[in-house]
């Protein structure tokens, strides 16, 4: 009985290394060209002023969920403020005023701290500035 008391055990430790692992290089490279195009649907959508806020909601709910999961936290949360936005903006019919800019900014840093990630460097510091912008609002 002994042995059947610590397999859950050995199976908790095991859960918990590979959470712990890095991400694959591989796997960030595959979330860095999701990002663009995901990202690139967001910014053609408010470029043409379409109406189409909940396309653009869902592409921003699947990128926080994915930046989350390659545990690129911040990403996630830059994600999550677009998508809050759009999800306003579906409810409403229409972007508040400025935000569109905003938004659109945020989904160019999003994808570029993506290939950032992806190539080990430093996030680029447009990240930090468009959490900033859609936090103030």
């Amino acid at each position: 009985m002994s042995d059947k008391a610590k397999s859950p055990k050995s199976s908790k430790s095991s859960k918990a290394e590979k959470k712990e692992e890095a991400i694959s290089p591989e796997l960030l490279a595959s979330f860095a060209e999701e990002a663009r195009r995901r990202c690139d649907v967001i910014a053609a959508g408010l470029a043409t002023e379409t109406t189409d806020f909940e396309t653009m909601r869902a592409e921003a709910h699947a990128l926080r969920g994915t930046a989350g999961v390659v545990g690129l936290r911040r990403l996630a949360e830059l994600a999550g403020l677009m998508e809050s936005d759009l999800a306003e903006a579906k409810q409403t019919g229409l972007i508040r005023g400025g935000r569109a800019h905003q938004v659109a900014d945020a989904a160019k840093a999003l994808a570029e701290g993506a290939v950032a990630a992806s190539e080990g460097k430093e996030e680029p510091p447009d990240v930090g500035r468009s959490l900033a912008q859609l936090f103030s609002a």
